[in-house]
């Protein structure tokens, strides 16, 4: 399934072009799959191109160097189909190599309950589940970046889900896996504002955005001219609103893109950057606040979507122009300003008496006739009062290995900003998984969070064999609560023979 959303429309062709190829130890790969026209689907027309443009484009900045870039030039309908051209793509590739996955298409659940990917011209379609995909790439040498836009992909690696299946596909050293959305969540594409076509994915914009010199390569962190998995995947949960994305591993330094941070191009920037919102949880009676950069005279509007009945409301997506700047270049045109640094604070409806849930703030600049989303940013908005009920669930035993991960299922009744640490048999703290980190929906039914701990302490360091718990503490407002999981034990793979 994938939903709509917005009023963006871009239009682009679709191309196949080789990427330069450089000498190196390390050559890059990259497959690039899109589809728009489904049999059991409503059509996304042409969002998939786009998202395939944006991509290529994105790969193309980067100075790591591609040996090849693929677009198929007809369309991937069936399974068969994409194990031919993962060959191609792949085929060559050694031990030192990354090879670029992207897919963009509709997610569902088949009959037997197992999460697929659409693959489909409008005329025939197959759909491609977890196994088959991990099957194709499995004689395929070197490092697998994945990047699936569709709804539901983080079941593909077991992730935003109450309990996880056996076996997990993707978990190996030789996988890596960034997906749009948990496993139980929707997805979702902008809908255009003209003959109702259809722009790009919220999730591949965000993604792209993050990567591009246009937008200043906000996704590099530490600003060092190279962005890792767990940077873009950070950067992502701060941007991309819409849904959960998640990664597979959960922290993993593997460079996915690179750029020369001496030779910045600064001609061709994007009107609004560096969007920064102070704070991801409020309470009903609070004002929201964010910050912003405009570099020229630019409209800019901000877009709030409630949530309900376990899906963002875009239908009822309520748009205010900012208002604060009258007499600029544009005249008396709404949300029209002059460059600077802005600082605005935006309160939301107040006419339920104890509102509280969440909300999906996006800051979208004009420009051009062309409507651009800087941002879509989720706040949990919690309780003025009541009680948090939470439970803690983990796995009784956890073994340490390359590429396993701790799954931790923190089940609340309310939204609220979360403390995670895992302690040892003397309450040391060993790992801080998060502080004061405001939840997200998920889709999980009853609401709950998810967290992975590779088993590691705060040095990156593998922790002793042991016993082990989860203490989490739950925050609304001042108001604190507290649980803690029952008791883990941790072995090492390695040691498993003498036990």
């Amino acid at each position: 399934m994938r939903n709509i959303a917005g009023i963006l429309l871009i239009i682009l062709l679709c191309l196949s072009v080789p990427a330069a190829a450089e000498d190196s130890v390390q050559q890059n790969r990259a497959l690039l799959i899109g589809v728009d026209l489904f049999v059991s689907q409503q059509s996304t027309y042409p969002s998939s191109a786009n998202n395939i443009q944006d991509v290529y484009k994105t790969l193309q900045n980067s100075i790591l160097p591609f040996e090849t870039i693929f677009i198929p030039e007809r369309p991937v309908t069936s399974k068969a189909m994409l194990a031919d051209w993962v060959q191609e793509a792949f085929g060559d590739a050694d031990a030192n190599d990354l090879n670029y996955l992207y897919i963009s298409t509709h997610g569902d659940y088949d009959s037997n309950g197992n999460a697929v990917l659409l693959l489909s011209d409008g005329k025939t379609e197959e759909a491609l589940t977890a196994q088959e995909l991990e099957a194709m790439l499995s004689d395929i040498e070197g490092v697998n970046l994945i990047l699936m836009d569709a709804c539901f992909s983080g079941a593909f690696i077991g992730k935003g889900m109450r309990k996880q299946p056996k076996p997990l596909p993707f978990h190996s050293p030789r996988c890596k896996v960034l997906t749009s959305s948990g496993a139980m969540e929707a997805s979702w594409y902008w809908n255009g504002q003209k003959d109702m076509a259809q722009g790009s994915f919220y999730f591949t914009q965000s993604m792209t955005q993050g990567l591009s010199p246009r937008w200043g390569y906000p996704a590099d962190r530490n600003r060092n001219g190279k962005v890792t998995l767990e940077e873009l995947y950070s950067f992502l949960l701060q941007n991309h609103g819409a849904s959960t994305p998640q990664v597979y591993p959960q922290v993993d330094n593997t460079v996915i893109f690179a750029y020369d941070p001496d030779t910045e191009d600064q001609r061709d920037r994007a009107a609004v950057v560096d969007v920064v919102f102070e704070g991801d949880s409020m309470q009903p009676d609070e004002s929201l606040t964010l910050s912003y950069t405009v570099l020229r005279p630019v409209r800019v509007a901000y877009q709030i979507v409630y949530r309900r009945d376990g899906e963002w409301q875009f239908n009822e997506a309520e748009l205010y122009y900012d208002d604060s700047e009258r007499y600029t270049a544009f005249g008396e045109l709404a949300g029209a300003m002059q460059p600077g640094r802005k600082r605005r604070t935006i309160s939301l409806k107040q006419d339920v008496e104890d509102l509280y849930g969440y909300v999906l703030v996006q800051l979208l600049s004009m420009e051009g006739g062309q409507l651009t989303v800087q941002t879509g940013h989720v706040i949990a908005i919690t309780p003025s009062q009541g009680e948090l009920q939470m439970a803690v669930t983990v796995p009784e035993r956890f073994e340490l290995g390359d590429g396993a991960e701790l799954p931790i299922f923190i089940e609340h009744n309310y939204p609220c900003a979360l403390s995670v640490k895992v302690v040892g048999v003397d309450d040391e703290t060993v790992a801080r998984l998060s502080y004061r980190a405001a939840t997200r929906p998920l889709g999980i039914v009853p609401d709950g969070s998810c967290y992975y701990w590779n088993g590691t302490d705060r040095n990156s360091a593998p922790v002793p064999q042991g016993e082990y718990r989860i203490v989490v503490e739950g925050w609304m407002g001042d108001a604190v609560f507290t649980a803690q999981s029952k008791p883990i034990a941790i072995t090492h793979a390695e040691e498993e023979t003498g036990l």
